[in-house]
């Protein structure tokens, strides 16, 4: 048997810079603003301890949902802090659109866990944009073999200390945002007005 080398899909590159990492992270304020559940069906929240500092550390992740179960896939490998976060620490808590979930991370175990991964890889648009060529060849127990050795996490439900879960609580702040608009929307009329 060869040994195959295929690597996840990675639509957009790895954030480099302040300005990337910051775009990145905008999904957190919108969970912040009270509008989780409109990204919530795609992105989730996930708070780990940082394994150095032990601090709490929040990336917004894309993820997928198979029979009731989470599955997340790690675009830029296994060098991202939240997965080496995860490594030294598996408690970890997600917000998603249905709430706030606290679980043991772990890479899926089960062949039916396993095909409900090759399932979403079949169908993700991040795949299909970014790596259409794996598509065709998923069916390959060579690939199936080499998709193991991606960063691949699911999630138990635990009653045991986690991180706590990011909060709403920006949502005081649309009132104002709210008049501000309408502040901006009148100032232009008026200004359109005298021209």
């Amino acid at each position: 048997m060869t040994e195959v080398k295929i690597t996840p899909p990675q639509p957009v590159p790895y954030p480099g810079n302040c300005v990337l990492k910051n775009l990145y992270r905008f999904p957190i304020l919108l969970y912040r603003l009270g509008l989780g559940k409109l990204i919530g069906k795609y992105i989730l929240v996930l708070s780990t301890f940082g394994r150095k500092s032990g601090n709490v550390h929040r990336t917004p992740i894309e993820f997928f949902q198979q029979d009731g179960r989470i599955f997340v896939i790690s675009g830029f490998g296994h060098q991202t802090d939240w997965f080496k976060n995860l490594l030294a620490n598996p408690h970890v808590t997600l917000n998603t659109a249905q709430g706030v979930i606290n679980a043991i991370a772990r890479k899926p175990e089960t062949s039916e866990e396993w095909q409900q991964v090759y399932t979403f890889i079949k169908s993700s648009p991040v795949t299909i944009i970014a790596e259409p060529a794996i598509i065709s060849q998923l069916d390959d127990p060579d690939v199936q073999e080499a998709i193991k050795s991606w960063p691949v996490l699911t999630f138990d439900p635990t009653d045991k200390v986690c991180p706590p879960p990011l909060d709403a609580d920006l949502v005081w702040s649309w009132p104002l945002i709210l008049i501000l608009t309408a502040l901006n929307i009148f100032v232009g009329w008026l200004i359109q007005r005298k021209k």
